[in-house]
């Protein structure tokens, strides 16, 4: 190990400690906070696929721990993606079902099904 690295155990609580950041930001719907991790992850998760097995097995219990952070962090974007496709959907239905108003100042509906070029 080159001596500007840190050991394997340093790596993964780092690890595990940015897995925490990460669920809190995930919690908080913190897209920058999100972002600004991803060159740490990045850098942490290469030295970490560089560990050996005799030093992973040592480190079994916080692989392990940082395993089931990093699957909590994943259902929860889950969880935003599905918010989000959600409230897309009810913002088209809206726009589908938006009021118009004719030259006469009365509502209109069901203009959405009336093809371009007809009179």
């Amino acid at each position: 190990m080159p001596p500007d690295q840190p050991s394997a155990a340093e790596a993964l609580r780092t690890f595990i400690d940015l897995l925490r950041r990460e669920q809190a930001a995930l919690i908080k719907g913190d897209i920058e906070a999100l972002a600004a991790l991803i060159p740490e992850k990045s850098a942490l998760a290469e030295r970490l696929n560089g560990i050996s097995p005799l030093e992973a097995e040592a480190l079994r219990a916080l692989a392990a721990e940082a395993r089931d952070l990093n699957e909590t962090n994943g259902k929860l974007i889950a969880v935003h993606l599905q918010r989000n496709q959600q409230a897309l959907n009810v913002l088209l239905a809206a726009a589908d079902n938006a009021t118009v108003y004719g030259r006469d100042g009365q509502p209109q509906t069901g203009l959405g099904s009336r093809s371009l070029g007809k009179a």
